[in-house]
């Protein structure tokens, strides 16, 4: 018996209208999740050697030193954090150390760099083998956001050109299934990461949504690729609208799986290899990958069977406007 893909589609408009709608609220009452090391902040880097660490109570007075020297400038860190710095290479612990001092936007270059040079003068209370080195960063956020606003431009622009190639290659029927399912998983995407409370950087969302879009409009063409190779075998041809798209799905799933699949791997290695800021942007686009798998496999198909058996029927009238045509042209 063939599976009936309209069968649970009112489960999944549900779950999808569930996730939209809280989405909508927690966004409403809170945004999005933009932790300290996601906002557009300045930073004090204070990195030093394993002689601090083995020197009795170093640690604890570089950063009473860096503390008193924020304080005499007149910042506040918003955020403290202590990373043990690993070799990119091998993935083992190198030994050195680094001290993440967080200011908001508002701290002055002027008062950051101050500081810097107090930590740096104090260097000399400290072992000669300490290999302590102070660094003010600041505005990377910002050129980070232009960057990352030319990509969701540029991804929106791609889900246009991959929707307009499906309308063409495969019907306008193709593009309008497409078009809801592309829409409805970006905004599910940014639902769910609202809900979620994932850790994004203000200015990305826009590019998970075209994450969103994109991948969902690719596995979409891989659904119509092979409805276009199925429905012209003879067997597809006494299949109604509902019995054909859930035959051709299950030819489309090994590919889908593999394609989603592929997308997913990339993202997750890219992540695991990548710095700490990058992995923080990388890791939320599975997100909107995994939205486009559960669209491409479950929502998507039982949207286009009622889309399909419509133009399916409009097509079957005008067949038979054309025939009572001709045949009124033959009798006359």
């Amino acid at each position: 018996m063939t599976k009936r893909p309209t069968k649970l589609l009112p489960v999944w408009i549900a779950v999808s209208a569930v996730i939209l709608i809280a989405g909508i609220v927690l966004f409403a009452l809170m945004g999005f999740n933009t932790s300290p090391e996601a906002r557009n902040n300045k930073t004090v880097e204070v990195s030093y050697g394993v002689a601090v660490e083995i020197t009795t109570g170093a640690e604890e007075k570089l950063q009473e030193t860096c503390e008193a020297a924020f304080e005499a400038n007149g910042l506040k860190p918003i955020h403290e954090n202590l990373v043990v710095e690993i070799d990119s290479n091998s993935g083992s612990v190198t030994g050195d150390k680094k001290l993440v001092y967080t200011f908001s936007d508002s701290a002055t270059g002027a008062a950051l760099e101050a500081a810097r040079a107090q930590i740096d003068a104090a260097k000399s209370e400290f072992p000669a083998t300490a290999d302590i080195f102070v660094s003010v960063h600041g505005g990377e956020g910002s050129l980070f956001g232009e960057s990352i606003w030319r990509g969701a431009i540029a991804l929106a622009v791609g889900a246009i050109v991959v929707l307009v190639y499906i309308g063409v290659r495969f019907g306008i029927g193709a593009a309008l299934t497409g078009l809801t399912v592309c829409v409805h998983d970006s905004l599910v995407a940014l639902a769910f990461l609202a809900i979620a409370r994932i850790p994004v950087y203000a200015f990305a969302p826009l590019l998970y949504a075209g994450v969103a879009a994109v991948v969902s409009l690719l596995l979409w063409l891989v659904q119509c690729i092979k409805m276009r190779e199925n429905f012209k075998e003879p067997s597809f041809k006494s299949l109604s609208a509902e019995e054909a798209v859930a035959e051709s799905g299950k030819t489309a799933l090994a590919w889908i799986l593999g394609v989603g699949g592929a997308i997913a791997l990339a993202i997750a290695v890219c992540g695991g290899l990548a710095t700490a800021g990058v992995r923080l942007f990388l890791l939320p686009a599975l997100v909107p990958v995994a939205v486009a798998f559960y669209s491409s496999l479950l929502l998507g198909p039982a949207l286009h069977v009622h889309v399909k058996a419509a133009f399916d029927k409009r097509k079957l009238k005008s067949k038979r406007y054309i025939g009572k045509a001709k045949a009124q042209e033959t009798k006359d």
